[in-house]
Formats: C-alpha cells, structure tokens, sequence
C-alpha cells in the first residue's frame, strides 16, 4: 500500500467514524459501524499490524484530521510495523508459553502473533497449546502455516459447510500436505460430533 493509499484509507475511516459519532454511535447506526471496524482492520492488515485494541485504539478519531495529522499517523503505523518486524520467533515462543502458564484468551494473544483469530487457529490454540499437546515452538509454526486466506477459507468450511464430508481423507490429506500438523484432530472432532448424531461419513 502506498502512502497515498494509505493516506486516503484514513481519511476515509476517520470520516466514517466522525459521521458513527454523531449519530449516535454503533447502537444507532449498526451498519456504519460495521463498515468502520471492516475499514480499521483492512488498514492494519494492509500494513502489517494486528487487529488488537492497542492498534485499533491508534485508528479511533474524535474529528476530521488535517493533511499534517494523518501525516503523523502513516509514520506512527511504520515504526509500529518495523517494531512488529523485529520480533523473532523467540518473542512468540515466550507470548504462548506465557498465555498457557496464565491461561490467557486467545482473541487477546492470536492479533499479537499476527495470527488472524478463526476456527482453526482458535482450535489449535485451546485444544493443543492448553492442553499441552504439543511443544510451543511447533504450535507457533502450526499458526504461522494456517495463518493464509487459502487455509482459512478451507478450514472455515469445514466447521460449516458438509460439502468436504463427500470425501474427507482427500481433504484432510490435501491439507496436510500444506503442513497442518493438527488438522486430522479438527477433522476428527467434527466427524465424531456427525457419528454420535448418527451420521455415517465416507471413511470414518
């Protein structure tokens, strides 16, 4: 993105938010609000950021900024993104272990990892990490695999949509091969839910 891009996404958002405000907030005007959360979270994702409320908090305005205002957010949202950028995976591994010894919400730990918060990744964080079923180091690397539209989307269906129970293997499989080291688990869990109700699944 470039700055001009950038420089208009913001102007654009601040705009909205301006306008949620006065009339009367998101309780008043759901829609607006829905499109200005929308626009906050594609400005950070565009950069680089974590959608947390740290940098959500960064992109809140009161009124309309001027050219020198939004000036001095672009170079606020860099340094935050270099600061992101030398974070090694020795910081990460330290956020997991801690998030299990405290027993911490992942919707408050995934956004710090740059992981984006979903199904499978909300998955792989309760039922491997707090559970202990794997070291953090390859938990982190199961995160930093599934954290890809392509997966998401895939792993997203599979907790809604039946169409993958046609042939499960093969859509296990597939993703295995994309490197889900936990993705048989999920499979699984969905699976034995169907079986309990019983339903017979192609395989299983």
């Amino acid at each position: 993105m470039t700055d001009m891009e950038l420089r208009k996404n913001i102007l654009e958002l601040a705009q909205n938010t301006v306008s949620l405000n006065k009339r009367g907030g998101p309780g008043k005007a759901s829609k607006l609000f829905e499109k200005v959360i929308n626009e906050e979270k594609e400005i950070l994702e565009k950069i680089g950021l974590p959608d947390t409320p740290y940098y959500q908090g960064l992109l809140r305005f009161e009124s309309i900024p001027w050219d020198n205002e939004i000036n001095e957010l672009i170079d606020i949202l860099k340094k935050e993104k270099e600061a992101q950028n030398k974070k090694d995976t020795s910081s990460g591994l330290d956020l997991l272990k801690e998030a299990k010894k405290s027993d911490r919400d992942p919707m408050f730990i995934l956004p710090q990892l740059g992981i984006t918060t979903h199904v499978y990744t909300l998955f792989v964080y309760n039922e491997i990490l707090m559970y202990g079923k794997d070291e953090p180091k390859n938990i982190l690397n199961e995160l930093k695999t599934a954290n890809n539209p392509e997966i998401l989307d895939i792993t997203g269906r599979m907790d809604c949509d039946a169409e993958w129970l046609k042939n499960p293997l093969e859509t296990i499989s597939s993703l295995e091969k994309k490197g889900l080291k936990y993705i048989r688990q999920y499979a699984m869990e969905k699976i034995n839910f169907l079986k309990n109700m019983g339903f017979k699944i192609n395989g299983f």
